[in-house]
């Protein structure tokens, strides 16, 4: 079996125009769309398991093959013109396999039977010229699986959605955001598909797959900040809102999308550099999510035997305050990090890294589990649903705690190492005065530690924002450093 992929080319004596092209490659896309793929998981199963059979037959002692293919649909639109349009079908495999714990990783994206035989032959060549890694080795045969029961990742109604439909809802979004306020300048509007199909298979036996879709529709617009008193007078102030989801249908419809966006733009509006001080400080979601990604890296097992994390030789101790429960969870149903299994064919699970504020556990592959002898968490190839527990207290209710303090709602800048544990980070926000939400500020750095913050997590917002894989509700820190004006 090949698994090539291509353009099939016309055998008509004539050569086709420009639209016979774009005719015969929609209709490829669409037979594709309609299976989910352009083929199917079976398909990719055997061909997977051909390869491993191969690599073995050459000398190899242990591999293990991934088969990706990816199917994406992207539409950019600006001032009522499509700007971008992308309809596309990749592949791609990586095998990796092993000679007396020596191994090598060699890929490609030509799936053709003869490029697959070289790369074997070039994996087993590399392999007996490598260092050999005791540590290296295959998981635990008991750990392989898949998790069990209905996962809800693939949605067949999202492939059902045709390019004419999802460009008119990128337009249909725009327009919504322009007819809310004639100050609105449009920056982009977009609507994303994916499929992500993934095989894997190894040499002890297990081969399995599994599909997911997401989609997104997005809007990002600008706003000219000219108002009568302010020290951006003539700068441009920009904002965005998106919605994510497994299935199209549970997308936020344009009318939201387009009113979050321009609200988040227009009080930006007039916004000024705040004086330096020490303050509470009440991350919104997006911002939340920001801290909890560099989190995610001080967990990982890769960072933690490289002693890359300020979370090293910490597990047990308390590093949180008691509001801080922090999960990752593969088995959520319809979420957009959730798997079945991971990049090692382990079973996915529900990690708690944090619970109440005390350390757990890392998050470990196979390899990084055996170097600081631990056990795998299902975590080869990254986190999934990544998360802060949620609170009972409302977002308003937060925003009323505070008398003099700041509402993040964005962070930039490199300054967030979770190797020392060091945060400063440029700012935007809201001043927060008698517990509301007063002016817009900007220009401003704002300064801790990952563990000072952990620690001063005061209140925790019941908000919970899932569009994402990594996902936080608002949060409050007790107080942390501004420099401003």
């Amino acid at each position: 079996m090949d698994l090539r992929q291509g353009t099939a080319r016309s055998r008509r004596s004539r050569t086709p125009d420009d639209q016979d092209i774009r005719d015969h490659r929609r209709r490829k896309l669409d037979r594709r769309r309609e299976r989910g793929g352009s083929v199917t998981i079976d398909e990719m199963k055997r061909f997977a398991s051909r390869v491993v059979a191969e690599a073995r037959r050459a000398g190899a002692e242990t591999v293990e093959v991934s088969l990706l293919e990816r199917m994406e649909f992207t539409v950019e639109v600006r001032r009522g013109s499509i700007e971008k349009l992308i309809e596309s079908v990749s592949n791609a495999i990586d095998v990796e396999l092993s000679i007396d714990k020596r191994k090598a990783v060699v890929s490609s994206s030509d799936l053709s039977s003869d490029t697959l035989s070289a790369l074997v032959a070039e994996g087993i060549e590399l392999a007996r010229v490598m260092d050999r890694d005791e540590y290296f080795g295959l998981p635990e045969e008991r750990e392989l699986g898949a998790a069990a029961g209905d996962l809800a990742i693939f949605d067949p109604d999202s492939l059902a959605v045709p390019a004419e439909r999802k460009i008119a809802l990128a337009l249909e979004l725009e327009r919504a955001a322009l007819a809310m306020d004639a100050r609105i300048i449009p920056d982009g509007s977009s609507f994303s598909s994916r499929v992500r199909t993934t095989v894997f298979a190894n040499s002890l036996g297990f081969c399995d797959g599994w599909r997911r879709t997401s989609n997104m529709l997005a809007l990002s617009c600008a706003v000219e900040d000219r108002p009568a008193r302010s020290e951006n007078t003539g700068k441009r102030q920009s904002s965005w809102w998106y919605s994510a989801a497994v299935r199209a249908a549970d997308l936020e419809g344009a009318e939201e999308i387009a009113r979050r966006a321009v609200e988040r733009t227009l009080r930006k509006i007039g916004a000024r550099k705040p004086r330096t001080c020490e303050v509470p400080v009440v991350f919104d979601p997006f911002t939340a999510r920001d801290l909890l990604e560099s989190l995610a890296e001080a967990a990982s097992g890769g960072n933690i035997y490289r002693k890359s994390s300020f979370l090293v030789d910490r597990l047990g101790e308390r590093v949180g305050s008691p509001l801080v429960t922090i999960v990752d969870d593969g088995v959520l149903p319809a979420r957009l990090g959730t798997r079945p299994f991971d990049a090692e064919g382990v079973r996915s699970r529900r990690t708690v890294v944090f619970e109440g504020g005390v350390l757990g556990n890392y998050l470990c592959g196979t390899y990084a589990a055996r170097k600081i002898g631990r056990a795998t968490t299902g975590s080869a190839g990254g986190i999934t649903n990544f998360h802060l527990a949620p609170g009972r207290t409302s977002p308003a209710e937060i925003i009323a705690s505070v008398d003099q303090g700041l509402y993040l709602t964005s962070i930039s800048g490199p300054g967030a190492n979770h190797m020392t544990g060091d945060f400063s980070q440029g700012g935007q926000g809201l001043w927060i005065d008698k517990g509301e939400l007063s002016y817009p500020v900007d220009e401003f750095t704002i300064a801790s530690s990952f563990p000072a913050m952990l620690a001063g997590v005061v209140m925790v917002g019941n908000d919970l924002d899932w569009r994402d894989a990594v996902a936080s509700p608002t949060i409050k820190i007790e107080r942390m450093t501004l420099s401003g004006a």
